[in-house]
């Protein structure tokens, strides 16, 4: 099938530090941010400290607020300003009351605010222009003198915007009542390249002309609305807001969303900075966030997730599962548990591996995928029962070995130290035969390929002698396991996992019959398909549920690639693209880079392969599960479908994935909330109709998988979807 390839070419990724009291800061009194070209300096406690090799330094300077304004940075300590110049901080002027705010205006002016009065730097000193009301807290200063005279604006927490006129210098009111001002407590103001000056408030972000035309960002996706404390722009138009629901960035006409969780330690942004280079300093609570962009391709993220993946996620002989960590957010803190399902997850990385070695010919993808293949089949040699597969081992050295369902878990017969658990399921299956399909393809030398093909012969050889069903060790068939044609059939009991079940045993008898060559595998195949429907079982395999379950998508995804991929037949493979493409179409809404690729590799049709790219280029760099807060956004469409089925509505599209609870594509995209509970009544105007869905487990104290990166990547790669 002839692809269309995309060459997505290098994008902006954000990643981040988060200094903390640890750092020896009392994030309490955290007064002030600012940059020095890319050098980050705070203060705290009257304390000036710089941010430099990883680290948080004092310096000798006192301060209580920094300003950075036209590449320099200000530093003011009571009635005291001075300029940061070569290392040290000159006194500039001495004033009368406090030093509050700093601004130039677009002709090059420097303007002063204290809390008593306004001054302008001329000819050397600073001269006083006007006095100010109580509670002004900020100052913009526009002085375009071709067309108003002097400019300046300051905002105030009770008097509201003002507005300096008059050869007589007073102060008039933009009232809230008469003009477009949204409130009479502003936090922040800023004026942009063109002139216009942005008002920051407690009831949003507006934008003012200077005359009497007022855009209201509360009504328009491209203004942040919200309580706004902060705001920054760069000298290339770039902007950046900080509000009481996260750090909000207006870039290339885009509004972006940097919220608690994976950004931020607390909802609430008090103060603001950013570098030229477009590093931020966003100040909270609990912690400053140090945001810092760099431009990637897909290719050079996906070394970032292989390098990540050997260095945290592989367990014993090579099991890859998620990482625990003992530290929120901690990737060093972390230990490897066993998973229920060790084979699964260890398979789609092995998938990922070989496709990555068919590409590159890179001698360490082989050996990782050698490596996961063989520990794969130890699984099904471990139990001492020809041909059932344990879901996972561990061993006496790991900290829950001897624990949890005793039932399940088993002492080794020849190895006491060593246990394995049993119960094993039809999604522990689906990796085993995707992977060994795949590495039989793409990797195996013909010793490995005999290998494989005697150990997928013994797992079928089970289930087939077994009626279709994976027998425990008691004797007992296995709960999902099943693939009894008379159950699938005909007991409603198993009515939604009819599709999805026939589809796992068509794919498993198919790459049977690949690595085998032996044809009683496809003449059960063909049994089931002309006896039991099982083809048409295949038509339209989702059970549509209004995108709650998502365990089986993983699924079906996995087995319909070797179905498709091994059936020859083309008018089998046109009964299997029906169910396909029906699956597709429902979970497309999802943006999800696995799905679009395994679509578009088995198929000519479109497969949104820019929003798998997109996808890809939006997962965070690293891969721990933190808390979300969205419920805020102005993005968000609610669907309340799940009301019906007794379940809290959730999000009829899903945010971004840097935004996104991160799940492996068997988990729920669309979440609003999880783990942010304490924090659902921080925006009153928003209803948060809920917080979190049971099972989310976003708490910042686990890492999920790389193959959720690695596997779409390197598949899309293999298949000339992507091209770099």
């Amino acid at each position: 099938m002839r692809k269309n390839t995309l060459h997505f070419g290098s994008f902006r990724q954000y990643d981040k530090i988060f200094l903390t009291a640890e750092h020896g800061i009392d994030l309490a009194s955290v007064s002030g941010v600012a940059f020095d070209g890319d050098t980050l300096y705070l203060v705290s406690d009257n304390t000036v400290f710089i941010y430099e090799n990883d680290a948080l330094k004092k310096t000798e300077f006192k301060a209580d607020k920094l300003f950075s304004r036209k590449g320099r940075l200000f530093a003011a300590v009571g009635n005291t300003l001075g300029e940061m110049k070569n290392g040290k901080i000159e006194k500039a002027a001495d004033f009368a009351a406090p030093v509050t705010d700093i601004s130039f205006g677009l002709d090059g002016s420097q303007w002063v605010l204290t809390e008593e009065a306004l001054y302008l730097l001329q000819n050397g000193s600073y001269e006083r222009i006007v006095g100010v009301p109580d509670n002004t807290v900020c100052l913009a200063a526009l002085d375009n003198k071709a067309r108003y005279a002097e400019t300046v604006y300051i905002g105030c927490t009770e008097e509201g915007l003002l507005s300096m006129k008059g050869k007589r210098r007073h102060w008039a009111e933009l009232l809230p009542d008469i003009t477009g001002a949204l409130s009479r407590k502003i936090n922040c103001i800023a004026v942009d390249g063109l002139g216009h000056l942005w008002v920051g408030s407690d009831e949003g972000l507006n934008v003012y002309d200077g005359r009497n035309y007022w855009f209201n960002g509360n009504e328009f996706y491209s203004v942040p609305d919200g309580h706004v404390n902060d705001m920054c722009f760069t000298s290339d138009g770039k902007k950046y807001f900080a509000t009481d629901t996260g750090l909000i960035t207006l870039i290339e006409g885009k509004i972006s969303y940097y919220s608690f969780g994976a950004w931020l330690l607390h909802p609430t942004v008090t103060k603001l900075a950013v570098s030229e280079n477009g590093v931020i300093a966003a100040v909270t609570p609990r912690g400053i966030s140090l945001i810092t962009p760099q431009y990637m391709t897909l290719a050079e993220k996906a070394a970032h997730f292989d390098a990540l993946a050997d260095k945290y996620y592989c367990r014993n002989e090579g099991y890859m599962v998620c990482r625990a960590l003992r530290k929120y957010g901690d990737m060093d803190s972390g230990w490897l548990p066993n998973s229920d399902n060790d084979g699964l997850f260890t398979g789609l990385y092995c998938a990922s591996q070989c496709f990555r070695y068919a590409v590159t010919g890179d001698e360490q993808a082989k050996k990782n995928a050698k490596r996961a293949v063989e520990a794969m089949i130890k699984l099904t040699q471990v139990t001492g029962k020809k041909g059932f597969t344990a879901r996972a081992t561990r061993y006496s050295h790991e900290e829950n070995f001897g624990k949890e369902n005793r039932e399940e878990w088993h002492i080794c017969e020849n190895n006491p130290d060593c246990e394995w658990l049993g119960e094993t399921s039809s999604d522990e299956m689906t990796g085993h035969y995707f992977a060994y399909g795949i590495y039989f393809d793409l990797v195996a030398d013909e010793e490995e390929k005999k290998k494989i093909a005697d150990v997928v012969k013994t797992i079928t050889d089970h289930i087939l002698e077994n009626n279709f069903h994976l027998c425990d060790v008691d004797g007992v068939p296995t709960t999902w396991a099943n693939w009894e044609p008379d159950l699938l059939n005909n007991d409603d009991r198993w009515y939604y996992e009819k599709g999805t079940n026939s589809l796992e045993i068509l794919s498993f008898l198919k790459t049977t019959y690949h690595v085998t060559g032996e044809e009683k595998y496809n003449d059960v195949y063909k049994m089931l398909i002309s006896k039991h429907h099982y083809a048409m079982n295949c038509m339209q395999y989702k059970c549509e549920d209004g995108h709650v379950a998502h365990i089986d998508d993983q699924l079906d995804f996995t087995n319909i690639y070797p179905l498709l991929v091994y059936t020859e037949n083309e008018a089998e493979r046109e009964v299997f693209k029906m169910g396909l493409h029906h699956h597709w179409q429902y979970e497309r809404v999802e943006r999800s880079p696995f799905f679009n690729i395994v679509y578009g590799a088995l198929t000519d049709n479109s497969c949104d392969i820019e929003n798998a790219a997109k996808s890809l280029a939006e997962m965070n760099l690293d891969l721990v599960r933190w808390p979300v807060f969205n419920s805020y956004r102005k993005d968000i469409v609610w669907d309340t479908e799940q009301e019906e089925m007794g379940i809290p509505a959730q999000l009829k599209y899903p945010v971004e994935y840097g935004s996104r609870v991160l799940v492996h594509y068997d988990g729920n995209p669309f979440v609003c909330d999880a783990g942010a509970e304490e924090f659902v009544n921080i925006n009153t105007k928003k209803v948060n109709r809920t917080t979190t869905l049971p099972g989310t487990g976003a708490d910042g104290m686990c890492a999920m998988q790389p193959y959720v990166y690695l596997l779409p990547y390197w598949m899309g790669r293999y298949y000339g979807l992507l091209g770099d």
